[in-house]
Parts: structure tokens; C-alpha cells; sequence
């Protein structure tokens, strides 16, 4: 199963990703630099379709020092890192081939995939929401978080905060006061004004203006059922909160993905943190849920994000324990 899993990933990327690579290689991560640079220059907020904070742009200055191409390659470093992490944690109690099969089938998931091309930071909104899934509910925990809420708010964290508002009160607590702390600190380093540029462009993003090619929500894709997919998700998330912590998480995952505004190629990378708990409470559902992933998450988003939604109801609480 892993080797078919792994294998169909790889094909995919080839027929659906390769063409456009070279197309979409360090769009993101270019448009962070020059936001750095316009941060340094005076121009911040030029750039219409840059909606992270100051702060982000703060953080990301020192990449401004290094050739483009340079950067662009460190910064898929720290990203293959983090990946490389998650992975680990994820395949203990694997042995080593099953690992590096799940690391493949993981690498090679068209989202993933897309985020390492254009640089995007979602591989680092996983890591931060993962050390609060993974780790005890301690203000620590949510540190990560709270740094991505200060320099990039992604509307799919909402149902997540939720879920840490039901069981993960004070990792939640820890992620507003570092958000709140960080935000504080952009404002005394880059000026007030700086925010006002940043909320008017939030307020009005130029891609709303746009024909929102790529676009990945029920509003693109199924328009005529999407109200009611909208609708479902949120009773679902609600329902799926009161059976407990890891029913719920899941749902967090999926319902994400159903509501928010604008929903990218990259953005179902959030489902990976999801397979665990799926695996380990429906094994055949979860293989089915990835054997169509890199094929669905593309064609299909709303109808897949619904079936992630239906298979957290099979999780029972408390069902995270050691794989045997």
C-alpha cells in the first residue's frame, strides 16, 4: 500500500506539477523579499497582492542580503527541515523502509509539492498548528502559532483556534500573547503607518478583484451546492468538537479548507497532520482518503475536504496512542 501510495504521488507530480514548475519556481518567496526591500525603502504596501504583515516582511530582510536565487534555495532548506521533522514524528514506531515510503508519499502530495515550488509558508503554518496537536497544553506550545498569527493570519487557522479555544486553552493564551507581543514589536520597529497600508490591503485584497484563478473553494468550484457544503462543514465541526479532541482536530483540518475566503493548491497540506488519527481509528478509509489525495485536492477540493470531515466522526476520543 505504500509503495502504490508513494508511486501514484510521485506520477502525479509529474503529469500535474512538473510541466508548471519552472512557471510558478520562488513566486512567493521572491514577493516576501521584495516586500523586505519595500520595507527597507519606505515603499511597504505597493504591492497589492502581499497580504502578510510587516512583521513578516521584518523577518524575512535578511534574506534581501542574499542573491535571489540564494535565497530562494535557503529557504526551501528550512522548509525540507521542518518537513523532514514532521515526518519523523509522524513514522515512529516504522521501520525504516515503511518510513522513507511515507516521506515520499508525503514530499510527493501535489500540495506539498507546490509549496516547496513557489515558496509559500504553509509548510510552516503545519508545523506551528502540529507542536500544538503534538505536544501537552502548556502556553509554550502555542509560541509557533502565535508568531505565524502576528506575520501571517491564513483565514483556514480560524476553526483550529477554535478547537485550541475547547481543549487547548493556555496553548491558545501562550499564541495570543506572542502574537500580540510580536505584533508590538513590528509596530514599534516599523511603524504604525506600515499597519494602516497592511489592514487597508486586507480589507480589500486585490485578488478578490481578480478572475481568483486557482482558486480551490466551493464558491469555484461547486457554486450551485456550495452554501450547503459551507453549511454541512460547520455542523459537522461543531458535532465532531463535542465527541472530543482528536474527532474534532480532524474536522478543524477539514472545515478549514470549506471556509475560508480563497483556498490554494498549497493549502490542503493541513490534511497531512489528519492521517494519523485516521489511520489509526479506520485504516481502509484512510488509505482510500490518500490513495485519491494529490487527484482530489485539485479537482475536487470541497467534495474531499467533506469526506475528511465524514471519516472524523470514526475517530473515536482519545485514540492517539502508540503505533504497535
Amino acid at each position: 500500500m505504500l509503495v502504490a501510495v508513494a508511486l501514484l504521488g510521485v506520477l502525479i507530480d509529474v503529469i500535474v506539477v512538473a510541466p508548471i514548475a519552472r512557471n510558478v519556481w520562488a513566486d512567493d518567496i521572491d514577493r516576501n523579499v521584495a516586500a523586505a526591500r519595500a520595507l527597507l525603502d519606505g515603499t511597504f504596501g505597493t504591492d497589492t497582492g502581499y497580504l502578510y504583515s510587516p512583521l513578516a516582511a521584518l523577518i524575512t530582510t535578511p534574506l534581501t542580503l542574499a542573491p535571489a536565487g540564494l535565497a530562494a534555495l535557503l529557504w526551501l532548506a528550512i522548509k525540507l527541515g521542518v518537513l523532514g521533522w514532521g515526518v519523523r514524528h509522524e513514522t515512529a514506531g516504522l521501520d525504516g523502509l515503511s518510513a522513507v515510503l511515507v516521506g515520499v508519499a508525503v514530499f510527493a502530495f501535489v500540495p506539498t509539492t507546490f509549496d516547496l515550488l513557489v515558496g509559500n509558508i504553509t509548510v510552516l503554518l503545519l508545523a506551528a498548528v502540529a507542536l500544538v496537536f503534538w505536544r501537552r497544553d502548556q502556553w509554550q506550545s502555542g509560541v509557533a502559532l502565535g508568531l505565524l498569527l502576528a506575520t501571517a493570519p491564513k483565514p483556514q487557522l480560524v476553526p483550529i483556534l477554535i478547537w485550541m479555544l475547547v481543549f487547548r486553552r493556555r496553548s491558545l493564551v501562550g499564541a495570543f500573547l506572542v502574537a500580540a507581543g510580536a505584533t508590538l514589536v513590528g509596530l514599534a520597529v516599523t511603524g504604525p503607518e506600515n499597519y494602516l497600508r497592511w489592514i487597508g490591503l486586507l480589507r480589500e485584497p486585490d485578488y478578490f478583484r481578480s478572475p481568483m484563478l486557482g482558486n480551490l473553494t466551493p464558491e469555484a468550484l461547486v457554486p450551485a451546492i456550495a452554501l450547503p457544503l459551507e453549511l454541512a462543514g460547520v455542523i459537522g465541526f461543531v458535532l465532531a468538537l463535542q465527541r472530543g479532541a482528536e474527532p474534532g482536530f480532524v474536522a478543524a483540518l477539514a472545515v478549514g479548507l470549506l471556509i475560508a475566503p480563497y483556498t490554494l493548491v498549497y493549502a490542503p497540506m493541513t490534511i497531512l497532520l489528519g492521517v494519523r488519527t485516521i489511520a489509526q481509528a479506520a485504516p481502509r478509509v484512510a488509505i482510500a482518503l490518500v490513495g485519491i489525495a494529490s487527484t482530489a485536492v485539485v479537482v475536487a477540493l470541497p467534495l474531499y475536504a467533506t469526506g475528511w470531515l465524514a471519516a472524523a466522526f470514526l475517530v473515536r476520543p482519545r485514540s492517539l496512542r502508540p503505533a504497535p
